[in-house]
């Protein structure tokens, strides 16, 4: 996913640019006490920019995403916890995990009795089909994740919003839903997790229904949308009595959409407001990480940055090069454009999944010391590289700039004969992923749709090349990569092939296939009428609002 909130383009000007990514850092919860906290009661919250959309078919942002998942539940689900712990799918509204036949191309699930949405009308099993029918019906952003169910394409094709979906059949007697697939895909599981498969009403409209979001199953529901203004969740009383669903603690949390990034700052470190989904920038974030202990965190979350090499083109089609590009990388100093809020790493895939496993040593030194410049010349040099001229690539976004010349000025201080090219930003990744352009190397990054490493490992598989919109921008193909993630890629059991993706990702940064530089950090800012030390911070949804409570 490359798709952030508005407020994270443009802030690094503010030297406080923040994104995802990242891990550690900053002040915990000051101590290891629990903090005493009541049920019920009402917090309020700061958005930057109202949330793509309020309806899960649809949504496609952490903004949207951190706000749905606490409101409508899928088939399967996370736990509400922080880390590894948080990034495996459970059940959800399925009683268990499903069954999977047929070499991994039916998924077969049961639908937990007695269920109810939000305004007490009961949840059937055929929803479910009409939950993926709205996501594809609508042209939504994650159709791609449900295509390769048998008779998907068939149904968008027809353009008939109420025609069958072949391949799911659902009883709603018994509850049981059968789903199957054109072809195995490890990623499934992942897929029925996502909050486009959470269930809704069979009654709900083939249309955007922001303004009046459906009745869901989760903690919370979604009511007062005023215009772009702001929304209100407020505790569900038919949430299921599901365990991976915990009761939310507070009765009511409002939120308004505030666009003064000062503002918002300055009202959370003055406790009048209870909690900002973005960081404080520039003066404000120094403020903060000095006054606010015991209720501020810089928490590193699954992305990537990196710069991508091109491998199909001179200088980058030789490894020397690459290395030298791996050795010669300032994680540090570009660490430091994002006022700290980026982790140094030496890893292509990030922590909190499994598959990942820490690179240590770092073949290319410590990811958080100094760049070893002379050996990353002598490669240079042995590749007869010396003097190449190389263009960088990146947009026009402040912070993607500013790395952007930095990554040119390290490229220059290890031989190459670097220069930055700044393309406006809605259309750069469409311009780097043409293969026209012929971009040597350059400014690139992923967030993750899903804990799986799969979402980041396709950006570096050789079947994912493509002529235009290639998101292989370095053009890899490693022979054994490719191989190897044809196979792992469909074995849905995670664990059974981790280690293999682990190995993936070693090879990829021994060969210098991509250079990354750091995963993103967020912070976690609240005001001190909150039990800062309960509140959860989810690998993949980011702040986990049913984990709020306010002090007693």
């Amino acid at each position: 996913m490359r798709r952030i909130p508005p407020r994270l383009v443009g802030l690094l000007a503010a030297t406080a640019l923040l994104g995802f990514a990242g891990c550690g850092g900053g002040d915990d919860s000051g101590g290891s006490e629990t903090t005493a906290a009541k049920s019920g009661g009402t917090a309020t919250g700061y958005g930057t920019s109202f949330p793509d959309y309020l309806d899960p078919a649809l949504s496609y942002t952490v903004d949207g995403w951190q706000t749905l998942w606490v409101a409508y539940t899928p088939l399967l689900t996370y736990k509400h916890e922080e880390g590894v712990g948080g990034s495996t799918p459970v059940p959800g509204l399925a009683e268990e995990l499903p069954k999977i036949t047929d070499g991994g191309k039916t998924y077969t699930l049961t639908l937990r009795k007695g269920l109810k949405y939000s305004d007490g009308s009961p949840v059937k099993a055929s929803d479910f089909e009409h939950s993926i029918k709205r996501v594809l019906n609508l042209e939504s952003g994650g159709s791609a994740f449900y295509q390769n169910i048998v008779g998907a394409n068939k149904y968008l094709e027809g353009g008939k919003a109420n025609a069958d979906i072949s391949g799911i059949t659902a009883d709603d007697a018994t509850g049981v839903i059968t789903i199957k697939l054109n072809e195995p895909d490890g990623t499934f599981p992942f897929a029925l997790a996502m909050p486009f498969a959470s269930l809704v009403p069979a009654d709900t409209p083939f249309a955007n229904q922001t303004k009046n979001p459906p009745p869901g199953t989760g903690s919370f529901k979604i009511t007062a949308v005023d215009g772009t203004k702001g929304f209100t969740l407020v505790k569900n009383e038919n949430k299921p009595a599901i365990d991976a669903i915990p009761e939310a603690k507070l009765d009511t949390l409002k939120f308004t959409i505030v666009k003064s990034a000062a503002r918002q700052g300055q009202d959370i470190i003055n406790n009048k407001v209870d909690y900002i989904i973005d960081p404080p920038i520039g003066e404000q974030l120094r403020e903060a990480r000095v006054k606010m202990k015991g209720r501020f965190r810089e928490i590193t979350t699954n992305s990537t940055y990196y710069m991508f090499l091109n491998t199909r083109l001179a200088p980058f089609d030789n490894k020397q090069v690459r290395q030298a590009v791996n050795y010669g990388l300032n994680k540090p100093a570009l660490a430091r454009l994002f006022s700290g809020l980026m982790e140094p790493a030496c890893n292509f895939l990030p922590p909190n999944m499994e598959g990942y496993e820490k690179l240590d040593p770092c073949p290319y030194g410590d990811p958080n010391g100094e760049p070893d410049l002379a050996k990353a010349k002598q490669l240079i040099q042995q590749a007869g590289a010396t003097g190449a001229k190389v263009t960088v690539w990146g947009n026009d976004e402040d912070e993607t700039r500013q790395v952007t010349v930095a990554l040119a000025d390290q490229l220059k201080a290890i031989g190459l004969d670097a220069r930055p090219r700044i393309v406006e930003g809605s259309v750069y990744f469409q311009t780097i992923g043409n293969q026209k352009t012929k971009a040597q190397a350059g400014f690139a990054n992923w967030f993750q749709d899903f804990p799986h490493p799969a979402n980041f490992m396709f950006l570096v598989d050789g079947a994912s090349i493509q002529e235009t919109n290639n998101q292989n921008f370095g053009n890899v193909n490693d022979p054994v990569i490719n191989s190897t993630l044809a196979k792992i890629n469909q074995n849905a059991d995670l664990a059974a092939v981790a280690p293999q993706y682990a190995q993936l990702d070693k090879r990829l940064i021994d060969e210098g296939l991509v250079a990354p530089y750091g995963n993103r950090k967020l912070t976690l800012t609240t005001s001190d009428r909150i039990a800062f030390d309960q509140v959860v911070w989810h690998p993949l949804y980011n702040v986990d609002y049913t984990t709020f409570a306010l002090k007693q």
